[in-house]
């Protein structure tokens, strides 16, 4: 299994090498497999947003107070981003919740306005969760609308093997009931999410 910060660098070296592509899905595509390699695909989440890629990834990124109610507060630790003092790879989302409770969650892919995914550092986090791995992937994508397409892919693998039936609903609910809030906060509809 590869390790949190096995995942980061290699997520970063390939970052770096990457081409500037225009299509969100493509890009995500490529990525996938070098920073999953060993996590589970268990969702696909379909979000449509009235606002442009531009404009609803920063929102999503950095005001997670806003669409999750159990966080307060949310900062960023840029010291370890790829462009120091600045959003990218290693830059690390901190999300304080009302218990005081953080949870730590590196950038793994950072490419406005088509995507961004995250981890968690456990380690760094005092708030335990009860998986191993997990890694979320964000993709943006323009419509004719104006507004947004978002797909958004969660990997993660349990803690301890054969809890998956009791995790794996409860995780879904979680992303399920944060993207809601957040197309009724940002304006969108929450189309549904899948299991591949």
């Amino acid at each position: 299994m590869i390790t949190f910060f096995q995942q980061t660098a290699f997520a970063a070296a390939i970052g770096l090498a990457l081409p500037v592509t225009v299509n969100a899905k493509d890009w995500t595509r490529s990525f996938d497999a070098a920073i999953t390699q060993d996590i589970t695909l268990r969702r696909n989440v379909s979000v449509l947003f009235d606002q442009a890629p531009a404009e609803i990834l920063p929102l999503l990124l950095t005001r997670v107070d806003l669409y999750d109610p159990d966080i307060v507060e949310v900062r960023f630790d840029h010291s370890q981003s790829e462009i120091p003092g600045q959003f990218g790879v290693g830059s690390r989302r901190i999300c304080v919740f009302a218990d005081g409770r953080e949870l730590v969650e590196p950038l793994v892919v950072y490419n406005p306005p088509y995507t961004y995914g995250y981890t968690v550092d456990a380690e760094a986090s005092t708030m335990n969760l009860p998986v191993s791995d997990i890694v979320l992937l964000y993709a943006f994508e323009a419509n004719e609308t104006g507004g947004t397409d978002l797909t958004v892919q969660a990997y993660f693998d349990p803690r301890v093997p054969g809890t998956g039936p009791v995790i794996d609903p409860v995780l879904t609910g979680t992303l399920r009931r944060t993207f809601q809030t957040a197309t009724e906060i940002f304006g969108g509809t929450y189309l549904g999410d899948e299991k591949p």
